[in-house]
């Protein structure tokens, strides 16, 4: 078996950065705020070769006007172009917004002298609004001078809402005499829950691949990262996860999900999802710790991502950890309703290591070291069950006043 070198990139690459792919971001005033000035408020993501393209989207039933459309265009398995705005959903907001999106692929299909069909469109932002499209009209201009110069660049801020930081992350990779990359920025920090849970992500690669084995690829790493994933217990009507790939690394289309290298590519590509994922849960509205929920020895997986998902949704497990208070009634119980077998005699909670309750009995003396280790900013709940071998893993963070004062300002 050939030895695969799979290293992050630290600092990560740039999208713009990955094969013949570039990336430009201007501002518009879509995003009100001060920052969206800097960060800019407008993105584009393209190739300069036609690319294999897949995606999955949120399966709220509300859905934006940019998520049917992508559906639609990605049933060909090819793009060239994603186009991104911040600060509008346009979300139910009619047949106006259908055609406010197809304007701005056509826009940018001109642009780059590509199939209308082959522009991806994703927007985030305040449900319910339209589209200022004068605005909008203006940033496309802006950003046709950007695509002139075909420049490269870092989009990961400007697709950003209430984010309080850019999230990339890049992998490296060989295997017998092949170099490939893989690269993903993603937004996302509030209204984040399964089936999906990313906001905004967009991920690239090199490789060429088959559009059928990246669509199989994907929902693969998805189910192992962005799936596993809550902030909130939301869903958004907007989540969009695309990758692209454009062939440039050279390799013989992979068109099977076997081999040597599809595992590279798809260990590569699980990695960044992964990685894009724990960033959304640390950056978690209000959030001052990231939290891992991992459950094992349930019946099964399923009964183990059950319990681990209850005890990351739970308020009071949630107010319990920013309150630093080990508090392992709440976890118990929380697994307790998760509709899973379940005997608190041969349960076990930790708390950053520290047990806190073992099989059926409390652990008091431990309290006090599990409430310092509580004050970490990365807080790993562990609970065995003892029944089985069941395993599961979900990231979430702490709920703080911080939350809801964001959540409650955030539509005026």
């Amino acid at each position: 078996m050939t030895a695969v070198n799979i290293r992050r990139d630290d600092p990560p690459r740039t999208i713009g950065e990955i094969g013949a792919f570039h990336a430009a971001a201007v501002y518009c005033g879509l995003k009100s705020e001060d920052p969206g000035r800097a960060q800019g408020d407008l993105a584009l993501i393209w190739s300069e070769r036609e690319c294999a393209a897949a995606g999955v989207f949120t399966r709220n039933k509300v859905a934006a006007a940019p998520v049917d459309i992508c559906r639609e265009r990605l049933r060909s398995g090819s793009a060239r172009a994603i186009v991104v705005n911040a600060g509008n959903a346009n979300c139910c907001t009619g047949e106006q917004g259908r055609a406010d999106a197809k304007e701005t692929a056509r826009v940018v299909s001109e642009m780059l002298d590509c199939p209308e069909d082959e522009v991806l469109i994703a927007s985030t932002g305040v449900i319910g609004r339209p589209l200022p499209m004068d605005k909008l009209r203006a940033g496309l201009s802006d950003m046709k001078a950007a695509v002139a110069s075909g420049r490269r660049e870092d989009v990961a801020a400007a697709i950003m809402t209430t984010d309080t930081v850019p999230k990339s992350v890049s992998v490296s990779a060989s295997l017998g005499g092949i170099s490939f990359s893989v690269a993903g920025i993603a937004k996302g920090a509030g209204m984040i829950a399964p089936d999906m849970a990313t906001m905004l992500s967009f991920v690239l690669t090199d490789l060429s691949v088959a559009p059928d084995v990246l669509q199989a690829s994907l929902c693969e790493a998805c189910a192992q990262s962005f799936n596993r994933v809550t902030i909130d217990g939301d869903t958004s009507t907007n989540d969009t996860l695309i990758v692209m790939a454009d062939g440039s690394a050279g390799n013989d289309e992979l068109r099977s999900s076997s081999g040597e290298l599809h595992g590279a590519f798809s260990g590569a590509l699980t990695a960044v999802c992964v990685e894009l994922s724990k960033k959304i849960a640390a950056d978690g509205e209000g959030a001052e710790h990231f939290v891992e929920v991992s459950v094992e020895g349930a019946a099964s997986e399923r009964e183990a991502t059950a319990a681990a998902r209850t005890i990351a949704e739970s308020p009071l497990v949630k107010t319990a950890i920013a309150g630093n208070d080990p508090n392992w009634g709440r976890i118990l119980a929380a697994a307790g309703r998760a509709g899973i077998e379940l005997d608190p005699a041969k349960a076990t909670v930790s708390v950053n290591g520290v047990e806190v309750f073992t099989k059926g009995e409390p652990r008091p003396e431990n309290e006090e070291l599990a409430g310092k280790a509580l004050k970490r900013e990365e807080v790993r709940i562990s609970v065995s069950l003892g029944l089985g071998s069941g395993a599961a893993r979900i990231w979430t963070c702490d709920l703080t006043h911080g939350y809801i004062e964001i959540n409650a300002d955030y539509h005026t």
